[in-house]
């Protein structure tokens, strides 16, 4: 075989091997899970002991999600973690009930927490908060204290607690100053016993990844958007709450 057939033959055989390492490398570095988040994002830490003694008594897991927004619709991430927690807990009534108070700071929505936790006996609440505190400029100190007084109350009416911070997009997020509000929720959370749901930064690493963007050019894909969302939101808050019952109900080491 000539000498410029056999560099030829070389090269072709490097490419070959080039194209075939980047095919691997791409293929490894795109999730198999869409919705899949690093654990410097979030990793699922802590009990729901409360929700736990709820079901071991044989009762129901009745859970109130309480937000800042307008009604949502059956595709909205509180039906889809109805429908994945009855999924994995067949023999016990799952129930998933959303209370709006849209546009309420914290401090606003604290009558309408304990009323609702009366009449409902959840036993576990799942609170969004933060944005309107954050677009309204409601002091950093305002916000920590009435999250104090909302967990306090949940708490005492033996409700454990999920803080959801808030969404996340690249438009608001240069208008409006949400880190002290972010920093606010983790340091109450950790100094209260209870879960910081980090929605804000689930939603930036999605975007960053490229699997979701936020600045749709088209009515399908702002649906496609918010589908993705809510759809990996009641999946991860799901897997959330089944894996932390779990750890409730197991012997201390």
């Amino acid at each position: 075989m000539k000498r410029a057939t056999v560099l030829t033959l070389a090269v072709l055989a490097g490419l070959t091997a080039s194209a075939a390492t980047g095919v691997a490398q791409a293929a490894s570095q795109t999730p198999a899970d869409p919705c899949a988040v690093p654990e410097t994002v979030y990793t699922v830490d802590g009990a729901l002991p409360r929700a736990w003694e709820r079901l071991k008594r044989g009762g129901a897991l009745p859970i109130l999600v309480l937000n800042s927004a307008s009604s949502r619709p059956d595709t909205a991430y509180p039906a889809l973690l109805e429908k994945e927690l009855a999924a994995r807990l067949p023999d016990r009534k799952v129930s998933v009930t959303v209370r709006n108070a849209p546009g309420a700071t914290a401090q606003e929505m604290l009558p309408v927490l304990n009323r609702e936790l009366a009449s409902s006996s959840a036993s576990l609440l799942v609170w969004q908060v933060g944005t309107a505190d954050a677009m309204r400029n409601i002091g950093p100190d305002s916000f920590g204290e009435a999250l104090g007084r909302g967990i306090a109350a949940a708490q005492g009416r033996g409700a454990d607690v999920i803080l959801m911070d808030m969404q996340y997009s690249p438009q608001t997020s240069q208008l409006i100053t949400f880190q002290p509000y972010l920093d606010y929720v983790e340091w109450v959370s950790q100094n209260s016993d209870v879960v910081h749901f980090p929605r804000f930064e689930m939603m930036r690493h999605w975007f960053e990844e490229g699997r979701v963007g936020f600045a749709p050019d088209s009515r399908e894909e702002k649906l496609q958007a918010y589908q993705f969302v809510h759809r990996c939101l009641g999946r991860i808050l799901a897997d959330t709450v089944s894996t932390m019952i779990d750890r409730a109900g197991r012997p201390a080491p």
